[in-house]
């Protein structure tokens, strides 16, 4: 088979579509600072109580600005219905949800680390999915990547006592997160063929109004109460209207943007450059300081990334 096309960088990525990127980037790289400080408390806000609420008030958020932009409800077939649901639970409930459920028991800095496992899998499954290979270039910054993860992740989970992971929780948040990157991956790709169906508000409000309904029901099913604690302090609900407006509604905007230009090699690489944005705000306002593994691991992972760009662009 020959070497897989879809790296190829569009001619039409304009400078809207970097925008886009960076967006991805930045906002995605702090989202689970913002999950950590409002999970600590006090009071304490349950990670489930937490995802639930921000997706309702997600979905609420683009379900209007699709309205306002379209003046009408979508004409959707019950197949592009079920994408929606489907890769909204798979996104939003099992991706998202699970990596800030181990926002317990972690560092904010830790878990956007961990997440970077995410270009791999929609790399490995697109190509599975489509019978090709990625481009030589493109599985030699995958690879370049991959180690600088294995250098972040690997200490806290193989030695004892590291101040990223609580005690006891290592093997567990090393399953949840390796869960949580793969059913993100899987989400991503499975909404590819909506994108050019439908406007990015109605989008991302039917997939971030599937994962409320269904965490909802998880709530109701565990025992969580659905409403959270009415005395929240000022630095909490700032945290969550961060992760609402910037965390939820604008930057899955941009993704979905950045989906419908960008090959999926390329629009992943998200999770390989959200770890800077996320370590220096978990170092420098949390005191997560990053161990000489971890820099290393980062300095790695910025390689990988401009490799995989530079095969794109030659491709």
């Amino acid at each position: 088979m020959s070497a897989i096309d879809e790296t190829k960088l569009p001619r039409n990525a304009s400078w809207s579509g970097i925008g886009n990127l960076l967006v991805v980037y930045l906002v995605w790289g702090s989202t689970y600072f913002a999950v950590k400080i409002a999970v600590t408390g006090p009071p304490a806000i349950a990670p489930l109580q937490l995802q639930t609420w921000r997706m309702w008030a997600a979905s609420a958020v683009l379900i209007a600005l699709g309205f306002i932009r379209t003046r009408r409800l979508p004409a959707l077939s019950a197949r592009q219905l079920a994408i929606c649901a489907i890769s909204g639970v798979l996104m939003w409930v099992m991706g998202n949800g699970l990596a800030t459920l181990a926002s317990r028991h972690a560092a904010s800095g830790f878990i956007v680390m961990a997440m970077g496992m995410i270009p791999i899998w929609t790399t490995l499954i697109a190509g599975l999915a489509d019978r090709t290979r990625p481009s030589r270039g493109v599985v030699a910054g995958l690879a370049i990547g991959l180690i600088g993860l294995s250098l972040i992740v690997g200490p806290p989970i193989v030695f004892a006592g590291s101040s990223s992971v609580e005690s006891g929780y290592a093997v567990w948040l090393a399953l949840v997160l390796c869960a949580a990157g793969l059913t993100w991956a899987i989400g991503s790709l499975i909404q590819k063929p909506l994108l050019a169906a439908m406007s990015p508000f109605w989008a991302g409000g039917l997939q971030t109004l599937a994962a409320a309904i269904v965490l909802t029901g998880v709530c109701w099913t565990s025992g969580t109460a659905i409403i959270p604690p009415a005395d929240l302090a000022p630095f909490q609900l700032t945290a969550f209207f961060y992760l609402v407006i910037f965390g939820s509604a604008i930057s899955l905007l941009a993704y979905i943007t950045v989906m419908k230009i960008y090959p999926p090699a390329v629009a992943s690489t998200f999770a390989y450059v959200n770890p800077l944005v996320g370590v220096a705000l978990g170092w420098g306002l949390l005191g997560e300081k990053p161990g000489l593994f971890s820099l290393f691991g980062i300095a790695l992972i910025l390689v990988g990334v401009s490799v995989i760009m530079a095969a794109s662009k030659r491709k």
